[in-house]
């Protein structure tokens, strides 16, 4: 058994651990790491600056220590940041995450300076060099193929410049957004549709609730800045009940007052059976309900037959001692009682799967059902303070969008590169690159090669990827992917610490005013890298949009977006921490902003059926299944849509992330994977990678110990990683904890396995165009030791 599952081993993950470590010291320019000890036991250094961490994109404020030579040596959290802290008066922590950014910046496996490719081969140039070649590069791309043939990939931290520089001006319309396809399309855009808002199931009202339903989510290690987990478990400190429905015995549920292990993909289930038991008990918000949505008939005649003790069959509750459908019972009527102070927390367990639209629809549901849509202790809508547009404050000129005069084929239905819902399917842009349609990529925090059908992307010994048919691949990276491997530019891109930051408001501790934070460089960019805004801003001066692009570096563009509020990045850091909270009356955050303002995307209701909206495309999705989809909240039997588990691979997949990683952004830093490893109690083998945690009873079937070596194999491909079994998972589904490492990652040639080699280009969610990450999988012992 794991380590994980002894009293010992599991605070090792614990989000109290995590935070106490408040400061990591490094050894200038070398990046080993030598101690992740508490702040008190550290020499502070000379001076202080300030950093925001972008490691998650969730900005949480560090206060940097630098020695005599202007180098970071200590990482420190920021008291009352409104993501690092849980508000006003609390202390501050970083994660490891970004306690790791010590390190990253002085790493030595980062891009040291721009490549281009010449003769067939990469070359170090200088900047000037570099820009030139770029820009030239795709003048003569557009001039052979069109704007239109190519597609841009990219994260945060940009500040749209990005996304300015190549649709608004070079005139690029195909875009694959994040995080809709690869992080939590399903729940996203089916809260999108029904009115709620896409990340609004996530943002609980902390402070005020009184029943807690975390779905598919482990806020305590996958959190959205420390904010969120300090705020979840001053709920548990105040008495607010915590359910946690997730297969894997996360930490999060080891906090909870209950935890059940459903079987993966029947959440819809469950949550059907809660809304049988909430109107038939009559505990649901009639007023709400006839004011405020549209459906409800429809919804009531869904579950009309759904009862707790069918949901308990469907969800395997039922083989659980002392759960069932009493325990379904329980607490559906528990979190009735306790609306509109009571919320639902739900992201990638029900974002996912390509059977999870319904499920997400279903949960979602709940929220009108109870009436507790930003009402305290609910599902909080946050706002962001009025800021100034910094091109219309800094430029002369008005902002073009040439992307508008191009055809877009990811948006296009008839072409099949568009889910039903016309989001952009990233699974299809290696059909797009065969069929000629796209010829060239530029990306920048993003690596498509980890997020869905990494085999078309990379290639086989029989045939060359996606990204060697390409004629033009252009990357912003800090280190070096086997995607930067592959590209025709490489523009190696700063870290954290050595660019300034912003973020506008939006969620955080402070749930009833809006809030900013922001801080310049806390040191100088290394060896010869770049911000990403100075890269793109020089970029687009060299193609000739000289008009567009006037700031000297980031820090006038958000001096420009501070103008509306009186404030400068200077002032914002040295007189306000990094963060300012705007508590005057004028900013306040009200509740129930639909009363004036109406649901998400302007809709007038609530929207339990989408009979009004996608008619069309539900009866589409039928006829490919071959199974009636209908517009209300519906049961669908997992591998309806997405994969059906069989004798051959009988297994369910998942992934996750974990503390120590995000997105695969840290993954070449010893520090996590020191960390990770030790979470898993298998700090003593030599691997150094990611996780295949499996159940003892799987694992014991197939011969299987933990920390032996295995092989996970899928219909379309293979992967080998180190087996971490506990019984914190359960039977019949297998995790891979994080994702991101192995073929296509920042390691490629490191430990791990990279799990969308399992992950075929037919494999989405159709409605969302989310990559499904659910698949049907057997594990073999034995793998590359």
């Amino acid at each position: 058994m794991s380590e994980r599952d002894s009293e010992g081993g599991l605070t090792r993950r614990s989000l109290l651990k995590t935070a106490a470590a408040g400061a990591v010291a490094s050894t200038a320019g070398c990046g080993s790491i030598l101690s992740t000890s508490s702040s008190s036991s550290l020499t502070r250094g000379t001076e202080t600056a300030y950093g925001n961490c972008w490691q998650c994109h969730k900005a949480c404020g560090m206060e940097v220590t630098l020695n005599e030579a202007g180098e970071a040596t200590e990482l420190h959290g920021i008291d009352g940041h409104p993501r690092g802290s849980a508000g006003e008066g609390t202390k501050g922590t970083l994660c490891p995450k970004g306690l790791s950014q010590l390190e990253k910046a002085y790493s030595p496996e980062r891009i040291k300076q721009p490549h281009v490719r010449k003769d067939g081969e990469l070359q170090k140039v200088d900047w000037d060099e570099a820009i030139s070649y770029t820009a030239d590069r795709l003048e003569d791309f557009a001039d052979e193929y069109g704007p239109e043939s190519l597609i841009e990939f990219h994260g945060w931290g940009t500040s749209g410049v990005f996304s300015t520089l190549f649709r608004n001006l070079y005139g690029c319309p195909n875009h694959v957004p994040h995080p809709t396809p690869t992080c939590f399309g399903s729940m996203a855009v089916t809260g999108t549709l029904m009115g709620l808002g896409g990340g609004n199931i996530r943002w609980i009202d902390y402070p005020n609730t009184e029943y807690i339903l975390v779905w598919g989510r482990d806020p305590l290690e996958s959190f959205a800045g420390q904010w969120e987990a300090k705020q979840l478990l001053k709920a548990r400190e105040r008495g607010a009940k915590i359910v946690t429905i997730d297969p894997v015995y996360t930490e999060t549920a080891k906090k909870s007052d209950e935890w059940l292990p459903v079987e993966p993909r029947t959440d819809g289930a469950l949550a059907l059976a809660m809304a049988n038991v909430i109107i038939e008990e009559g505990l649901y918000d009639e007023e709400f309900v006839e004011e405020y949505t549209h459906g409800f008939e429809t919804y009531k005649e869904a579950v009309a037959d759904k009862t707790p003790e069918w949901a308990a069959e469907k969800t395997g509750l039922a083989e659980h001692d002392g759960l069932g459908a009493e325990t379904i019972r329980e607490i559906a009527i528990g979190f009735a009682e306790a609306a509109p102070a009571a919320g639902i927390t739900s992201w990638t367990g029900l974002g996912q799967s390509a059977d999870h639209q319904k499920a997400a629809q279903n949960v979602v549901a709940l929220t009108a059902l109870v009436g507790n849509i930003d009402r305290p202790g609910g599902q909080r809508w946050h706002t962001s303070p009025p800021l100034s547009d910094p091109f219309e404050v800094g430029c002369e000129e008005e902002l073009p969008n040439n992307a508008a005069d191009n055809p877009c084929y990811l948006t296009d239905n008839e072409s099949g590169y568009a889910s039903m819902t016309g989001k952009p399917v990233q699974n299809r842009v290696p059909e797009m690159v065969d069929n000629g349609d796209v010829r060239g990529m530029v990306y920048y925090y993003r690596n498509p090669v980890t997020d869905g059908a990494a085999q078309e992307w990379l290639g086989t010994d029989e045939r060359e990827g996606a990204l060697e048919k390409m004629d033009l691949v252009v990357g912003i990276d800090a280190f070096w992917s086997e995607t930067a491997r592959k590209a025709d530019v490489v523009l190696p891109e700063a870290s954290q610490l050595e660019k300034p930051m912003f973020e506008s408001g939006g969620y955080g501790a402070y749930n009833e005013h809006p809030w900013i934070t922001g801080s310049k460089a806390a040191i100088e960019p290394q060896w010869n890298s770049k911000p990403g805004f100075e890269i793109v801003s020089e970029l687009g001066r060299e193609m000739g949009y000289e008009e567009y692009f006037p700031w000297e570096d980031k820090t006038e563009f958000i001096n420009d977006q501070l103008e509306a509020v009186d404030l400068t990045l200077e002032e914002l850091e040295q007189e306000h921490d990094t963060y300012y909270v705007f508590d005057d009356e004028q900013h306040r955050n009200p509740y129930e902003k639909w009363k004036g303002g109406g649901f998400a995307q302007g809709a007038e209701e609530f929207w339990f059926d989408l009979d009004k909206k996608l008619e069309g495309m539900y009866g589409k999705l039928s006829e490919q299944v071959g199974a009636e989809i209908t517009t209300g909240p519906q049961w669908v039997e997992p591998g309806t849509i997405g994969d059906e588990l069989t004798e051959e691979y009988p297994l369910e997949m998942l992934d996750t992330r974990t503390v120590e990683f995000s997105h695969g952004g840290d993954q070449a830093l010893s520090l996590p994977l020191e960390q990770l490893a030790e979470s898993y109690g298998l700090e003593h083998e030599d691997y150094r990678g990611n996780y295949l945690v499996i159940h003892p009873d799987e694992a014991g079937e197939r011969d299987i110990e933990h920390g032996d070596m295995v092989t996970i194999a899928s219909e379309h491909g293979e992967a080998e990683l180190m087996a971490a079994v506990t019984e914190g998972i359960h039977p019949g589904a297998v995790s891979v904890e994080p994702y991101g490492f192995g073929r296509g990652s920042i390691q490629p040639d490191g430990d791990g396995a990279n799990n969308m080699l399992l992950n075929s280009p037919e494999q989405i969610d159709p409605v969302s165009g989310e990559i499904d990450r659910h698949i049907a999988v057997e594990v073999s012992p034995g793998g590359d030791d």
